[in-house]
Parts: C-alpha cells; sequence; structure tokens
C-alpha cells in the first residue's frame, strides 16, 4: 500500500524526539511511535565504532523502524541507531515519515522526493540562502517566503510548535535558538561591533556548515571553519566566533560570553513542497491538522518570551549588551521588509508589499505589548518598569495564528 503524504525528520536528536512526540499522538501508531523514540534517545550508549557491532545491538531491540548511521557531527564518528522510517495513519491519510540528515528534508522537497519536513530555519537558510533576493534581512522566519525570489516550491508553512521542558522557566517551552556572536571571558585590542569586526578583518569562527550562510549576512565578514567554534575561541586570545545557543548552559560553564541580539532566531518549523500543497488535498488536511503557528500566534509569542526568560537567567552577566525582548522579537522596520501574517490558506504563504500592511502594524504593535507584558508578569517587574519600545495596544489574542 502506498502513502498519500511523504515527511522528512532528522533521524536523532531532539528535533527528532520533539517531531515524532508532535506527530506521533495522532496517528494509530503512538504506541510504536513512543518506543522508537525511547529507543533513538537512548542511542548514544548503544553507538560503537564497528558498524557490525552497532547493528548487533540493534537487533536486540527488535525494532523493524530503525537502522545504523554515522555520527558526523562528533569527532568519533560512531554508528549509532536512528529513525530508519515508518508508515502512520491520522485521519484515514496515510503519512509515510522517513529519518535523514536534518539539512536533507529541503533538498529532498527541492528535488521533488517528499512533501514536507521538519527542519530548524538555521539549516534551511544554510541550504537554501542563495534562493532570497536579500539573506542579510532574514532574521526570522517570518521573512523568509517574503525573499523568495527562486526555488519558490520550499515555502515555511510555519511553526512546528515542537516544545521540551526547560527547567529555567519551569515549564515546556517551543525550542527557540539564538545565532548569536560569542568570545572568551578575556577580549583585547578589538570591540564586539559587527561593523568594526568586519571592517578590521577579525576572524570569526564558524562551524563548516554555516560559514557561507554567516558570509550572505555579512559580506566582507573575515570567518574561518571550525568543527568546534567554542574551542576554538577558547582556544586563542582575543577571538570570536559565531554558534548556536539554545538555554545558555554549556556556554557559560565554559566561561564564555555573549553579545547583543542574534544574527537570527531559529525554530524548528514545517517547511513544504507548496506546489503539492495546492495539488494534494490530503497533504493541505495533514498540514492544518498539525496546525503551523503563524508567526504572531498568542502561543508562540508566550513561549518566545520563556525562552528568553531562561536564556537571560542561564547567561546572567555573560550576556553582554542584552537587548530587551520585544526588539528582538520584530520590529516596524522587519515589516516593512516583509514581516506579515500569513496562513496556510492565504496567498500561496507570501507576503506583498501591501498584503496587510494595517494588519501587520497592528500584529506587531499588540505583539511587542504582550512580550512586555508577559515578561513584567514572568520576571516581576510592573508595568512602568517593563521593556518599551513600541506604543501600547490591545491584546494580541488570536490574530496573526493560522486560522
Amino acid at each position: 500500500m502506498g502513502h498519500d503524504v511523504s515527511c522528512v525528520i532528522p533521524r536523532w536528536g531532539r528535533t527528532f524526539a520533539n517531531a515524532l512526540r508532535r506527530i506521533g499522538p495522532l496517528s494509530e501508531e503512538a504506541e510504536d511511535v513512543e518506543r522508537i523514540v525511547s529507543i533513538v534517545s537512548g542511542g548514544k550508549r548503544e553507538a560503537a565504532s564497528d558498524p557490525a557491532e552497532a547493528w548487533r545491538r540493534l537487533r536486540k531491540k527488535g525494532c523493524p523502524y530503525l537502522s545504523i548511521a554515522p555520527d558526523r557531527k562528533r569527532s568519533e564518528r560512531l554508528y549509532r541507531p536512528g529513525f530508519l522510517g515508518m508508515d502512520l495513519t491520522i485521519n484515514g491519510i496515510r503519512l509515510r515519515v522517513e529519518g535523514d540528515e536534518p539539512h536533507n528534508g529541503s533538498s529532498l522537497i527541492k528535488l521533488d522526493e517528499a512533501d514536507f519536513t521538519v527542519v530548524g530555519l538555521d539549516e534551511l537558510l544554510a541550504l537554501n540562502h542563495r534562493s532570497l533576493a536579500n539573506p542579510g534581512r532574514v532574521t526570522k522566519w517570518g521573512l523568509y517566503n517574503y525573499q523568495l525570489d527562486r526555488d519558490a516550491d520550499l515555502r515555511i508553512a510555519g511553526s512546528a510548535n515542537l516544545k521540551a521542558h526547560n527547567s529555567s522557566v519551569g515549564r515546556e517551552i517551543t525550542d527557540f535558538v539564538g545565532f548569536f556572536l560569542i568570545s572568551g571571558s578575556e577580549v583585547d585590542g578589538f570591540t564586539t561591533d559587527w561593523r568594526h569586526i568586519t571592517a578590521h578583518r577579525t576572524p570569526v569562527y564558524a562551524k563548516g556548515r554555516y560559514e557561507e550562510l554567516v558570509k550572505s549576512v555579512l559580506p566582507g565578514l573575515n570567518t574561518v571553519p571550525a568543527a568546534d567554534v567554542e574551542e576554538a575561541v577558547l582556544g586563542r586570545r582575543a577571538a570570536v566566533g559565531v554558534e548556536i545557543v539554545q538555554s545558555g548552559s554549556t556556554v557559560k560553564a565554559r566561561g564564555l560570553r555573549v553579545f547583543g541580539a542574534p544574527l537570527f532566531l531559529s525554530e524548528s518549523l514545517f517547511v513544504a513542497n507548496y506546489r503539492r500543497y495546492t495539488t494534494n488535498s490530503k497533504l493541505a488536511k495533514l498540514l492544518e491538522l498539525l496546525d503551523p503557528l503563524g508567526y504572531f500566534d498568542s502561543r508562540r509569542i508566550d513561549h518566545y518570551t520563556d525562552w528568553f526568560i531562561a536564556l537571560e537567567r542561564n547567561l546572567g552577566d555573560s550576556w553582554v549588551r542584552r537587548p530587551e525582548p520585544d526588539t528582538l522579537f520584530c520590529s516596524m522596520q522587519e515589516m516593512s521588509n516583509g514581516l506579515r501574517p500569513y496562513r496556510l490558506r492565504t496567498r500561496r504563504w507570501m507576503a506583498s508589499d501591501r498584503y496587510k500592511r494595517d494588519e501587520a502594524e497592528l500584529l506587531v504593535t499588540r505583539s511587542l505589548e504582550r512580550i512586555r507584558r508577559t515578561y513584567a508578569a514572568r520576571t516581576g517587574l510592573s508595568e512602568a518598569n517593563a521593556p518599551r519600545r513600541e506604543a501600547s495596544a490591545e491584546k494580541n489574542d488570536s490574530q496573526g495564528g493560522n486560522s
């Protein structure tokens, strides 16, 4: 029996586990899904340098939905159990879910071999920034579709709203990360301003898979590839690098500092083949069931605020020139660059210069006000002392979601 819709997710890691736990409960195979997540999540313990030994350990699990693959992101490159694929049934829709490298989901959509994927904005930009009119303007995923000038079938449908428990705020929050400038505790001889760094050709360490992306965002930057950016920064005097930071625990534990606002915010997204979406009613129905969150969805705004508070608490003084939470989320200038309320059933998921501009201005204002109020309430600040960068407005309840 064939499938109606195909999806690609990472074969292991946090996004893999959260994606399957997001999709699995909707299916008739929910128990199998949870067992798969449990086995793969413990896969590091079953890893081996010999593939035959790794296969022997995996066979003991008796799970046909798994395979072994090299973990290329780790220097040992051990073979470990990973998700191979399985068929799920959701409301009568036959969904084929397959595991692969994170960036390969987007590649398979471009090759017309997958319908949608779950991938972070960082991985999507690393693969597809050449298809954007101005990569430097895509600091948030809400600006991605608007900047496309080729390969237009690869579109963001919305936030996948993948959540995990965060001990700093004591609740589950969306998996936000920031792509930050970092340095050691002692930095002499230069400033950590991007313009100064670029003008003085200061070496900036970056993971190889992100090096070209960083150069496209900041032309003229003197990037140096590094397998471990944090180690490279620590090992050299007055060194800086760009690194993904989620909770801040690792960078703080290693005595590193984080500077200013990130180059971009990332989170797990549903990215789909738009042409197939318009011709395959079952793909359209499945995406509707998965309920991607719009950029201005109130649930997403609250989770963003929680993430900012958690990062702020963890980093403390290690976050130098920390921005206010509202200014990091969005601004009126970004609305002018294309940040719009778009929904699955609206205008091919892309903005235009005139499309819903009035609604966008209202949503930006309401979102910033909601962030300020939520931040104040959860950090014990009074309204008068809460960060303020835009005029106040009414509460944003549901506008901007994928209704």
